[in-house]
């Protein structure tokens, strides 16, 4: 297998990918400093080189803080009011801002390779420098990844990152669904009502009508099923494989339909209904097969156009 050596794609050295963003824009904001072109999910996701998800985390947050305002027609602005007047060449730096959980960072690159669809390798040393980390770091979140089978050691090579094929995702829902089901009927009996009211609400529309999606449940059944082997496939597969399901979920009709197949897990087990929803989990585990088709035809059309742009830049 042929693949060709990158070291990491960006050094982020905070806490989280999201509160990074955040902080980030929120000074380019208050020190008028250049900010940009379009503050879209796609847009800042490439400005960034990360997923969606993290970027869906901070916009929220500023529109919350009013450093960003959402229109009626859902496009996003800058609030004057808190745009400094005069252009600032002042910019937050990464440096010396401690990121306390490498894995989660680094994890969310690795997975940005894999989507992409072409094996690459990384090498431990240029990854360091990037990170401005030793190597004994980078080795060992490279081997916590590889226990996880997101990345393998080569001899010589570097760590090749396996690309995400359909099959894999498909063949994750399968197993999924078999746990999650088993993890649903062992918590049963220790679910609390307040905790699932609580998971209701954070999946119910806001104030304004705006669509709202909470995967705290899935987690919380796993928690409760209290059967270890269970909760280390998902703490060992769970984690890359939501970063995936999030790239396919963006559209607020899927984001809506999700919350809705959510509340009715919720209501039944409040109603004391457990095979209600037993059916109404397994039915929301199997609706992301349509998402995974879906997002696969979109990053093969993705290639397939950069694919052509090469190729017109070659024959220039």
């Amino acid at each position: 297998m042929t693949g060709h050596s990158y070291s990491l794609i960006e050094s982020i050295n905070y806490v989280n990918i999201s509160q990074y963003i955040e902080k980030d824009l929120t000074e380019r904001i208050r020190n008028g400093a250049s900010l940009p072109p379009s503050l879209t999910l796609t847009a800042l996701a490439n400005e960034y080189e990360v997923s969606l998800t993290p970027v869906r985390v901070a916009l929220q947050n500023l529109i919350d803080s009013k450093f960003i305002l959402k229109g009626q027609n859902g496009r996003l602005s800058i609030n004057p009011r808190r745009r400094a007047k005069k252009t600032s060449k002042k910019r937050t730096s990464s440096k010396g801002i401690q990121l306390q959980n490498w894995d989660e960072l680094i994890a969310e690159e690795v997975i940005q390779l894999r989507i992409r669809g072409e094996p690459v390798y990384l090498r431990e040393e240029p990854s360091a420098k990037q990170y401005s980390v030793g190597r004994t770091v980078i080795r060992q979140v490279f081997n916590r990844l590889a226990g996880a089978g997101l990345i393998e050691r080569v001899p010589r090579r570097g760590w090749l990152v396996h690309p995400y094929s359909e099959q894999d995702m498909l063949d994750y829902i399968d197993v999924r669904e078999t746990l999650e089901l088993k993890a649903l009927d062992l918590a049963a009996n220790r679910l609390e009502p307040e905790r699932l009211k609580q998971f209701l609400a954070a999946n119910s529309p806001s104030t304004n009508g705006k669509p709202r999606l909470d995967n705290g449940l899935h987690q919380y059944l796993i928690e409760k099923s209290e059967n270890r082997y269970i909760q280390s496939f998902f703490a060992k597969f769970g984690i890359y494989y939501t970063y995936l399901f999030s790239y396919s979920t963006v559209a607020t009709s899927v984001i809506d339909d999700k919350a809705a197949e959510h509340r009715k897990i919720l209501r039944a087990l409040l109603k004391g209904e457990k095979e209600a929803a037993r059916n109404y989990l397994q039915q929301h585990i199997r609706s992301q097969r349509p998402n995974v088709n879906r997002l696969f035809e979109k990053l093969t059309r993705s290639k397939s156009a950069l694919g052509k742009r090469r190729k017109l830049t070659r024959v220039e």
